[in-house]
């Protein structure tokens, strides 16, 4: 096998279905890539050409934990990306980092991979989940890494890190445009990637962000209705961790890999259709 994932968590097990049997997939149980050398030992010994990398830490049930968990968050969100980028470069192996959109904020533009982060490590409004994904990237070289962002995933099972799911559960939500990413076009852009790799930086996001009431509105459509939703003012939602709310260009993986990931209302309504139509099957059996 020539192409590694590694984390077994939300995006991991996705990349691994989708690659099917063209992919290997381990976790920290299964090898201990939090130690330089062990990891190195078992790349060297392997036919590994691609590792994609799904390490992190975003905390259960949202990013609120990171504020609790420090030690957890900095060792899986900066310490131990960094060595396996260090591994792989040693090993002339190429490197996909799975990363986050979530260290920009506020409508000033359409945010492309050449501005400067404004919600991250040197901000001080930032949370300590956006400090850590914000400083990997400081650390990281794009020269030799393709680092992938992506930003509120969707998808068609009602899992607990699908946007979705969380509008379905909670009663109160804010009305802001964000960028989001579909996790099969996430899977199939990574695909893209290992096949004619490419360094740098990419936004994993679809074109035309909606609002949070327009997808409301959406899912609403498919009957998929919580009757407690209501829209509140972001200054009274109960978090202790700041939320990123922001919307990013994905013309570079257009550009550099002729991947169009397509209008987000496609795809919203896509996966709510899915739903609706395993929620009716779910009913008659």
């Amino acid at each position: 096998m020539e192409t590694l994932i590694l984390g077994k968590g939300y995006v991991g097990s996705h990349l691994y279905k989708h690659f099917d049997k063209n992919a290997d997939i381990i976790s920290k149980s299964e090898l201990n890539y939090h130690d330089e050398e062990t990891l190195y030992n078992f790349l060297l010994n392997s036919n590994i050409k691609t590792v994609i990398s799904t390490v992190g830490f975003t905390g259960k049930p949202n990013v609120d934990q990171c504020e609790e968990k420090k030690e957890d968050c900095f060792k899986l969100n900066v310490i131990v990306p960094k060595i396996v980028e260090n591994v792989c470069k040693a090993l002339d192996i190429n490197l996909i980092h799975i990363s986050s959109g979530c260290i920009y904020t506020g409508y000033d533009k359409i945010y492309t991979e050449e501005d400067t982060p404004n919600f991250g490590f040197y901000d001080r409004d930032s949370s300590f989940y956006r400090n850590t994904k914000h400083l990997s990237e400081l650390i990281l070289d794009p020269s030799y890494t393709n680092i992938v962002r992506i930003r509120m995933p969707i998808e068609y099972k009602l899992t607990d890190k699908n946007l979705l799911t969380k509008l379905l559960k909670y009663d109160n939500t804010i009305d802001y445009a964000n960028s989001k990413t579909d996790l099969k076009r996430l899977c199939e852009f990574v695909e893209a990637i290992k096949d004619n790799f490419k360094a740098g930086i990419y936004n994993a996001v679809h074109s035309k962000a909606l609002t949070t009431r327009e997808v409301v509105k959406i899912l609403k459509e498919y009957n998929l209705v919580n009757e407690n939703w209501k829209f509140v003012p972001y200054e009274t939602l109960k978090i202790t961790a700041n939320r990123s709310n922001c919307v990013l260009s994905n013309e570079k993986a257009k550009k550099d890999f002729n991947f169009n990931f397509g209008d987000e209302e496609h795809y919203l309504r896509l996966n709510a259709s899915l739903i609706q139509q395993e929620q009716q099957w779910l009913k008659k059996n």
